[in-house]
């Protein structure tokens, strides 16, 4: 293994640990936050207001969407590979190559539309409005080109060792190793 392939893996597993720390700190805070909701609206007779405009415009973005860049680099999406497996190897050699190209094209339009979307509402500075109370929601669109730019980076790493020649990586492996 060459040092710049070592640097790299080592920004890799550096930026997975990240995105999950912060989608289990939102998936905490989601709890406590929808939990203190529950019980003073049961016990004091009076909800948490805003809960629920918190809970979709930030908590559930940061759970849903941070974590693709880690599954993707964990190679924990779902496959099929029933007819794949029967391929010679160099058909699976042009197969993969293919799935990946598609594969970053897909993550870069959706990073590149996201993005746009969210320097619209950025300019903007949306906000919601629940109750009479403005709570700024602009930062949250920015959620989605970060998960989706990562995605990408993963992937056009991963495509550029392969047209180098470089034999896939055992996936479990890493995913062990994180």
């Amino acid at each position: 293994m060459t040092e710049r392939n070592s640097l790299a893996q080592r920004i890799g597993r550096l930026l997975d640990r990240s995105v999950m720390v912060v989608a289990a700190l939102g998936l905490l805070a989601m709890m406590v936050h929808i939990t203190a909701d529950v019980l003073a609206g049961l016990l004091l007779n009076s909800p948490i207001a805003l809960t629920s405009t918190y809970v979709i415009q930030y908590y559930m973005i940061a759970v849903a969407f941070l974590p693709v860049m880690a599954a993707e680099y964990r190679g924990a999406h779902i496959s099929v590979d029933l007819f794949f497996n029967r391929l010679s190897p160099a058909a699976r050699r042009w197969v993969g190559l293919l799935v990946l190209a598609v594969c970053l094209g897909v993550y870069l339009m959706l990073t590149a539309q996201s993005w746009q979307q969210a320097m619209a509402k950025f300019s903007t500075r949306a906000f919601v409005d629940e109750n009479g109370a403005k709570v700024v929601v602009w930062p949250s669109f920015f959620m989605l080109p970060l998960a989706f730019g990562l995605s990408a980076l993963v992937i056009a790493g991963r495509l550029a060792r392969a047209l180098a020649g470089a034999p896939p990586q055992d996936q479990d492996s890493e995913a062990r190793d994180v």
